[in-house]
């Protein structure tokens, strides 16, 4: 008889023209884990994987229910987990929770003598106690039908004698040939059942460098510009260094978005052609801008702009395939999908991660990599250093002390010859802590100035202030502008627009925000006033002042864009829990060095002065992540489903609402309504959505203003939104907004 792996529809059986043979369809997977795995030296194991994921489906019981003959449910993936490891024997126990758990993910590993049945040798364990005796019987056929290797071969990764680190180690390995198998399994299955086969454009670092180099603004004598081409060959000299661990130090306006990406591509030339580029970047107005300029110079096909306010349309495969496994030349994307990818045992977030291998990883504003999280995410970036032939880049104009969170072999190189001249060279504005202040004094002196940004801690102190300026006789509203995370993407993005206008033209505007337009932002004002927070913050807030160095005194000489730090003394200006101790230590630094704090001493300082406190890693690893691995006597302890539930950049405590506010919203909406494309629905609508936390989400519920239309929560009424004031959980005139923003 044939054994089938598929049907082309789930759900009829007509004969076996509509499906795929398991011979198959074991030999197509195993064909292209081979060659997902090669890229890390691990080729052999992965066609072996391959070739083993689905034997179970040779059970009699799996080929009657795939031709409708009978409903009873049958543990494939567990049974290829039994044959693999009897076929290998124990040298290999701890790969074949790959092959069991490839559609349902990596469950915690468990102790081999476990029982319970929330871990894999629980499971495992559980089967083979019910099934052993008929298990030979079985699979009586799968070896006439597949040619096995006889020898499953060793990791090519380096393991270190430390436990917990070794124990690290082999829990990524195991990650990333889970990611290969998840991802050739999909691959070869969605070929089949569509009759559309994968392709991927192959990164051409060559032809790409070339094009950018051309691209890059040609020195005009100007001072700035000498700086940037200084920058630029520091960088083109590094990219011939060994692959390994950089830092970028580069002030604010350095040109380094370009320079680094100059770097990634030389360096990508000099070994060999690496696979790829991934910019990891913290927030989305960044990602946009980044991605918007790497598109224009090596184009649109070339550069995937993966986080949660964009998506794929259904129907431009290329773009999808590459959003769901990172197959693309240049990847932009958010410090919270490119970790959490990495800790998380889903086969949907899995399944790119084996892409990261040989790549340019550069983590733009590094600064912002979370203090709470920082331990495990320096592990696991030097793992994929260490053992994946990844180059990584730290770049920031406020570098972390992350020496100590890497592993000890690794040396971080710094690529910019000279940071401290750097500094000096670039530097464009002058910082002063004005002491505390109160709103009032705040909206006063925001009214006397033409233009200014205003930079704040919380969206109800940003609120408190709009509001208090819009009423402030003496300022002119339509020059007043408000932004926070409570406006829909689309509208922020919008108002961004209308305040660079303002700006160009020289027309009077005043921006009152939360720290979303703290890094990157490509706006220039003359004076930024930043609410007391950490060193580092501050001087990113500084980055949008004088940012192109274009301000003169009246005699034409260059002058200093003004930075002003305040204490806020109000109730609205409160520091929420989550910033107490960043903005504690931003404090002592400020008195210790005065306006020296805003400069590298102060920096060092300020980095010293924070991990001092957390010697223990109790902050640097909040949820104790590193704790869940660990090489035990007899075993190994890998909790990966553990790990994933704790490990969330962005905590489950808020919710996503998608807000009806133009043409384009109600259409997606009224496509849920009808279930329509419900997946890519949900996307599109993701540039129109707001997070709340849970108590406000059910207020909304409670009130009626939300419904859950298709498992997408939809604010179903104007009053509680306005593209001025963003989402209002009381009325639509805003009357007692202020105590919903905090």
């Amino acid at each position: 008889m044939k054994y089938l792996a598929h049907t082309k529809d789930g759900e009829k059986f007509t004969d076996e023209i509509d499906c795929q043979e398991l011979k198959e369809h074991l030999i197509n997977t195993a064909k292209l884990a081979k060659e997902k795995a090669a890229n890390f030296g691990a080729g052999g194991i992965g066609e072996i994987i391959g070739l083993f994921h689905d034997v179970g489906k040779y059970d009699m019981n799996f080929q009657d229910k795939i031709r409708h003959k009978t409903k009873k449910s049958v543990k494939h993936a567990m049974a290829a987990a039994y044959a693999f490891n009897k076929y290998y024997g124990p040298a290999t126990e701890f790969f074949g929770i790959i092959v069991a758990s490839h559609h349902t993910g990596l469950p915690d590993f468990g102790i081999k003598s476990n029982q319970d049945n929330n871990t894999y040798c629980g499971k495992y364990n559980g089967y083979c106690k019910e099934y052993e005796k008929g298990l030979q019987a079985i699979f009586s056929e799968y070896e006439k039908e597949i040619d096995f290797p006889k020898i499953f071969g060793r990791p090519s990764i380096k393991i270190q004698k430390d436990n917990q680190v070794s124990a690290f180690q082999i829990s990524s390995y195991i990650r990333m040939l889970f990611s290969v198998l998840v991802d050739s399994d999909f691959t070869d299955t969605e070929e089949f059942c569509t009759g559309i086969k994968r392709t991927a454009i192959s990164c051409v670092p060559d032809i790409f460098y070339d094009k950018l180099i051309k691209e890059i603004p040609q020195n005009d004598g100007s001072r700035v510009n000498d700086i940037r081409a200084g920058i630029l060959e520091n960088c083109l000299e590094a990219a011939n260094m060994p692959q390994g661990f950089f830092s970028l130090t580069v002030p604010t306006g350095g040109g380094k978005t370009l320079s680094s990406l100059a770097f990634a591509l030389k360096h990508a030339i000099q070994h060999n052609n690496l696979r790829r580029i991934i910019y990891v970047i913290p927030y989305t107005s960044i990602i946009e801008q980044n991605a918007d300029v790497f598109k224009k110079i090596l184009g649109d096909d070339v550069v995937l702009e993966h986080h949660s306010g964009i998506s794929a349309d259904s129907n431009d495969f290329q773009a999808r395939w590459a959003t769901e496994n990172w197959d693309i030349p240049v990847v932009v994307t958010t410090n919270v999908q490119f970790f959490e990818s990495l800790f998380s045992n889903k086969t949907s977030k899995a399944r790119k991660i084996h892409n990261i291998a040989n790549s340019v990883i550069i983590f733009d504003e590094a600064q912002m990599l979370p203090l709470d999280y920082l331990s495990p995410c320096m592990a696991m970036v030097s793992e994929l250093v260490e053992n994946y032939g990844v180059t990584a880049v730290l770049c920031s104009a406020t570098q972390p002390l992350v020496d100590k969170y890497i592993y000890k072999n690794l040396k971080t190189i710094e690529i910019a010859k000279n940071p401290e001249e750097l500094a000096t060279q670039l530097k464009r504005v002058e910082f002063h802590f004005a002491g505390k202040k109160t709103d009032e004094e705040l909206v006063d002196e925001i009214g006397r100035l033409e233009s200014v940004l205003v930079i704040v801690n919380s969206r109800r102190h940003a609120f408190a202030l709009y509001n208090a300026a819009i009423q402030n006789n003496e300022t002119e509203k339509d020059s007043v502008f408000y932004l926070s995370t409570l406006l829909v993407p689309v509208h922020r993005s919008k108002k961004i627009k209308q305040i660079k206008e303002r700006l160009n033209n020289n027309l009077p505007v005043r921006v009152i925000s939360t720290q979303l337009m703290e890094c990157g932002v490509d706006l220039d004002f003359p004076v930024v006033y930043r609410s007391l927070a950490g060193i580092d913050s501050i001087i990113q807030a500084g980055g949008r002042a004088n940012r192109e160095g274009k301000l003169r005194n009246p005699d034409g000489s260059p002058k200093l864009g003004q930075v002003i730090v305040f204490e806020p003394c109000s109730e609205n200006g409160k520091i929420a829990k989550s910033l107490e101790i960043t903005a504690k230590k931003g404090k002592e630094t400020i008195d210790i060095l005065g306006d020296k704090a805003f400069g590298l001493e102060g920096i060092k300082k300020y980095f010293e002065l924070l991990y001092s406190l957390i010697e223990d890693e109790e902050v640097m690893d909040k949820k104790e992540i590193l704790d869940e691995f660990e090489k035990l006597k007899t075993s190994l302890k890998m909790n990966f489903e553990t790990v994933a539930k704790k490990f969330k950049l962005i905590e489950d405590n808020t919710c996503g609402i998608a807000v009806k506010c133009d043409a384009q919203s109600t259409e997606l909406v009224d496509k849920l309504w009808k279930g329509e494309d419900i997946k890519n629905t949900a996307r599109k609508l993701q540039g129109y959505s707001v997070s709340v936390y849970q108590n406000e989400f059910q207020r909304l519920v409670l009130e009626g203003a939300v419904e859950i239309v298709n498992g997408v929560n939809v604010l179903m009424t104007e009053k509680y939104y306005s593209e001025e004031f963003g989402l209002d959980l009381f009325t639509g005139e805003n009357k007692n907004a202020e105590a919903f923003y905090q």
